[in-house]
């Protein structure tokens, strides 16, 4: 009976149905599954042999093309709102709804779950307890996601994982994740999770908003920091510090102009270095022989090579101060790498 084609046993089953047998006999007779006959007593019950009919012949999950699981994963990562739903999160059972008004598919909800998992978004679901959650419940529940993301974020990496890796297993850009990376090494998983979620009410009140106004008109030095100007990282510690409130370095420089006291700020640092067409084959060829050479030829009374050594004479040479990081490129170019030390003579 196995042999059989799926349609000669469908029709057996509905036979077998309409006659009044029960769905574990017509399952034994038809070789079927009792939820597949189950299913088939249903939708002859609501809509008559010719629902059983329409069904699909073959059984495997219809799958969607590739515009169309585009569409899709586009529609998970904005809100539900714009699709007539109004939460700020998923549930499978709007996803399905969605699916088959824009495809004409009717998926099974594990199947649904199984697709959004697939993608890397199960963290835009939600199973609320009611259909109609209130605005407030949403918007914590949201919150929560965010907050197990980012947890779970610094986790991974205190556990050793690339942030390419974190970055796709959690669908999380790889500047925020290397964000929390530098969070996680300076104060463990906790710094991470005291992070709030972005969105539009303001963190400080008005009340915290004069004391910081307040607190930046006077100099640096009456907080313990080094210099007459604030710098970003100072009014960063000073707020979390005083006020138990993180704000990104790009967030407190926009707080600090809103208050007008931009002028209080050091500027931001400015890039020395220039482009890097700089470095020709010339330059290559005299950093090559310029590293196999004694330092002390160059004015420096050192017995070896080191990145700030190169950077120094390099900087003398073609007046661009260029980074440590890029010096280590260029004398990689040039094949003498392995001639700096990192030893203090």
């Amino acid at each position: 009976m196995d042999d059989v084609p799926l349609t000669r046993r469908r029709v057996l089953a509905a036979d077998l149905l309409l006659k009044g047998e029960s769905i574990s006999e017509v399952s034994r007779k038809a070789r079927l599954s009792l939820p597949t006959v189950s299913k088939y007593k249903t939708l002859i019950e609501t809509g008559g042999p010719e629902a059983l009919a329409r069904l699909r012949i073959h059984g495997n999950v219809p799958r969607l093309d590739d515009a169309a699981q585009s569409w899709l994963v586009s529609a998970i990562k904005h809100s539900p709102s714009l699709h007539g739903y109004p939460a700020p999160t998923w549930t499978i059972r709007q996803l399905r709804e969605l699916i088959f008004r824009r495809f004409g598919i009717q998926f099974s909800v594990s199947h649904v779950g199984h697709l959004v998992r697939g993608y890397g978004l199960a963290y835009r679901l939600t199973y609320p307890t009611s259909e109609n959650p209130p605005r407030a419940t949403a918007q914590k529940s949201q919150s929560d996601v965010y907050a197990v993301r980012r947890k779970t974020a610094a986790k991974m990496l205190l556990d050793g994982d690339s942030a390419e890796r974190v970055s796709k297993a959690l669908n999380i850009s790889e500047r925020t994740i290397a964000k929390y990376r530098s969070m996680v090494v300076a104060g463990g998983v906790e710094a991470v999770e005291q992070l709030r979620s972005s969105g539009r009410e303001t963190t400080l009140g008005p009340e915290a908003l004069e004391w910081l106004r307040t607190a930046l008109e006077r100099s640096p030095m009456a907080y313990g920091c080094e210099s007459e100007l604030w710098r970003n990282g100072d009014v960063q510690k000073l707020i979390m510090d005083r006020l138990g409130v993180y704000h990104s370095s790009g967030h407190v420089r926009t707080l600090v102009g809103k208050l007008g006291l931009g002028h209080r700020m050091r500027p931001p640092k400015q890039r020395t270095e220039k482009k890097r067409l700089t470095i020709n084959d010339e330059t290559l060829a005299w950093v090559a022989a310029t590293v196999k050479q004694s330092p002390r030829v160059h004015g420096i009374d050192a017995v070896h090579w080191t990145n700030a050594r190169l950077r120094t004479v390099l900087h003398r040479r073609v007046g661009v101060d260029y980074s440590r990081g890029y010096i280590w490129e260029i004398a990689t170019r040039a094949g003498v790498a392995d001639l700096l030390t990192r030893r203090r003579s």
